[in-house]
């Protein structure tokens, strides 16, 4: 019987056998629509190189070697951040056995009802006071610690997935070791963490370093509950608006410097003084120097301190009493217009035995 192929179908004699040109769809593997619908966002480049080589190689494991050299990762730490954005949602399992260290795709996982389970609470972090003058840095954790960490602990996850969403995008090796860092090292509990994060981001100062910094302050400060993180995220609240309200005055280009600050710092945390007392002392200042000076302001607020003036009409009240005429000894006061002083011809008139009226 003839055979003749026609655009790739064959015909057999008088009948006509069909079959699909697959080409490279005669070997497909799936990919869960969860992962496509929840994480196409804001999953890296090479998270999702990792998931669809782990998906195309079904439940085999992988140790990091092999995989550095097939997904052509080579800087340290690509591997390890392509891992745990997914080991963070129960996507990818992280077996560490020993020195042998692998990585396959959690099929019970990857399903429809995959990272629905956020954690929502955490056992809280022991209490630490670090001096602010300590220079001892956090510990560097290795992705598969943390991976361990966050298996066990739901609250510390909750702070990671809540960070991943403030920064938009998938936590680095350094965003990381950050949130240990905050919790581990300096002892703050999620609660706390989670609002000095808030707070650095809505201010653009959403750094490692920064962050850890602020967050050393706030453990040597004590603030170790969520209402102490917010007095404190108010009175930096006031303290700014401070700052920029004495640079329109004083028609700064430049942000104040590290001094100015902490003059304002003193003012209002160390000496308690309101922002419309601080705007008083600029413009007494001004009226006495015609310019403002931070030592002669501090200076004034130090006597209010002192005096225990902390309202606008005991400042006045306060100026109004010092420039008061004081009567001397001898009845009469020292008059403030005069060119000569009264006391004197007093003085002179005794001498001579006259009252002088």
């Amino acid at each position: 019987m003839k055979k003749i192929e026609k655009c790739g179908i064959m015909v057999i004699g008088d009948y006509m056998n069909y079959s699909l040109n697959a080409g490279e769809w005669n070997s497909v593997f799936a990919v869960p629509a969860s992962v496509v619908d929840k994480y196409i966002k804001i999953a890296g480049e090479n998270s999702l190189k990792l998931l669809l080589y782990l998906l195309r190689h079904g439940g085999r494991v992988f140790s990091e070697d092999k995989l550095r050299n097939d997904l052509g990762f080579r800087e340290e730490g690509e591997l390890e951040d392509a891992a745990l954005f997914w080991i963070q949602r129960g996507i990818i399992r992280y077996e560490n056995d020993g020195d042998n260290r692998e990585l396959l795709a959690n099929k019970e996982k990857t399903t429809e009802q995959a990272a629905d389970a956020e954690a929502e609470t955490r056992q809280k972090a022991a209490p630490c006071v670090i001096a602010k003058s300590e220079k001892i840095k956090p510990a560097v954790v290795s992705s598969g610690e943390i991976a361990e960490r966050l298996k066990s602990d739901p609250e510390l996850q909750m702070l990671f997935s809540e960070t991943e969403r403030l920064i938009a995008h998938p936590l680095g090796q350094r965003e990381n070791n950050m949130l240990l860092g905050m919790t581990d090292h300096y002892g703050l509990n999620v609660g706390v963490s989670l609002m000095l994060l808030q707070y650095c981001f809505k201010i653009g100062k959403g750094t490692p370093a920064y962050i850890l910094s602020c967050a050393q302050n706030w453990a040597a400060d004590g603030i170790d509950t969520v209402e102490a993180a917010n007095n404190r995220i108010l009175t930096l609240e006031k303290n700014a608006g401070i700052c920029e309200r004495l640079r329109d005055e004083m028609e700064l280009q430049s942000k104040l410097t590290a001094k100015m600050k902490e003059f304002i710092r003193i003012w209002t945390e160390e000496w308690g003084f309101s922002e419309d007392m601080i705007m008083l002392s600029y413009e007494k200042t001004v009226n006495a120097k015609q310019k403002f000076s931070f030592e002669y302001a501090n200076k004034i607020l130090e006597n209010w301190k002192d005096a225990g003036i902390y309202t606008k009409e005991a400042a006045d009240a306060a100026d109004i009493a010092r420039k008061k005429p004081a009567a001397n000894a001898s009845g009469y006061a020292k008059s403030e217009s005069s060119s000569f002083d009264i006391n004197d011809v007093v003085s002179r008139l005794k001498k001579h035995n006259l009252s002088g009226g």
